[in-house]
């Protein structure tokens, strides 16, 4: 039988709304842009919200010392599913983790920071 690769990648160029230490993770919340024009031609534009969840210790310690509420970032991350009971109830989490994350340097005009 052939057997297809396939792909799990998202890719996320926002802002950090939140960084979130937890005990082995650390949450980033990042807000992406959308704009577009209504009916009456006007210009609109939107705030999309996703939670990234950072596993790797280096880049935990990374997103401590260098990133903050406010800056761009460059991510790229994996979609992971998983569920948990919560007061005796199945609850279904999807997650983005986080596989590489680069701080973007408006000064610099370019991503000057790489982590794996």
């Amino acid at each position: 039988a052939l057997h297809m690769r396939s792909i799990n990648r998202v890719q996320i160029l926002g802002h950090v709304g939140k960084v979130i230490p937890m005990q082995k993770v650390t949450k980033i919340d990042v807000g992406t842009n959308r704009y577009w024009k209504d009916e009456e031609g006007d210009n609109q534009t939107t705030t999309d919200w996703c939670t990234l969840t950072v596993l790797d210790q280096k880049t935990i310690e990374f997103v401590g010392a260098n990133v903050s509420k406010g800056d761009p970032i460059y991510v790229e991350a994996r979609v992971a599913n998983s569920t948990y009971e919560r007061n005796g109830q199945k609850v279904y989490s999807t997650d983005l983790i986080v596989l590489l994350l680069n701080r973007f340097d408006p000064k610099e005009n370019e991503f000057s920071v790489l982590v794996p």
